[in-house]
């Protein structure tokens, strides 16, 4: 993927703002920019950037479209991404959100351990850990307002919200709303919409 492109997921320049008016209507395009700029990073194939870079554009992507309960993250309060088990994603996040703010707060990035305090973290990446590991973290996160983030496997199934995974060497991800519910956040429907499978048990299944 292009430089430009992969920059464009975090902080969109002057002329992907010009592209994406010229592709919808007036009225929609400012609703849809984020959202066509997490597309841009879901259609790019993984080999063309590096590998942390891009989850840590995926990361904050889900971070931008999901809303917290105030009481968990007030308006002034410092938003904290936590990392467990990925050294380069967590220095790559602290790249991406550089100068830059969530919401009009504050960010952090922190690379935590097994037995840290995973519960003073609005954000949890997870990676490089076996299914009970990250079975242990997701009981001990269980409930609290986390936005828990993985490649792993069986993550969703764990008990996790979001999962990044590679297909034909494009990143694709997937949601598990009703965790999502369970922990007091709201995922924007405009992020759901690009997700290749969203695990909703409050949907109907067709008989």
């Amino acid at each position: 993927m292009p430089r430009e492109c992969t920059e464009s997921c975090i902080a969109p320049p002057e002329n992907a703002r010009r592209s994406c008016r010229a592709s919808w209507s007036r009225q929609s395009a400012c609703a849809a920019l984020g959202v066509a700029l997490l597309l841009c990073a879901s259609t790019a194939r993984t080999q063309d950037v590096t590998e942390p870079s891009l989850k840590a554009a995926f990361i904050y992507n889900f971070a931008k479209f999901t809303e917290w309960p105030t009481e968990s993250l007030p308006a002034t309060a410092v938003f904290t991404a936590c990392v467990l088990g990925d050294g380069p994603v967590s220095d790559a996040l602290v790249r991406a959100i550089k100068g830059r703010q969530l919401g009009g707060r504050q960010m952090s990035v922190l690379h935590v351990q097994m037995d840290g305090a995973v519960r003073s973290c609005h954000l949890l990446y997870v990676a490089g850990m076996t299914a009970t590991q990250v079975s242990a973290v997701l009981t001990a996160a269980r409930g609290a307002p986390i936005l828990t983030i993985s490649d792993a496997d069986d993550f969703i199934q764990l008990g996790g919200i979001a999962r990044m995974f590679v297909v034909q060497g494009k990143m694709r991800f997937e949601f598990n709303l009703d965790v999502a519910r369970r922990s007091k956040l709201q995922l924007s429907s405009q992020l759901l919409a690009l997700a290749a499978h969203v695990y909703d048990s409050s949907v109907a299944r067709p008989r």
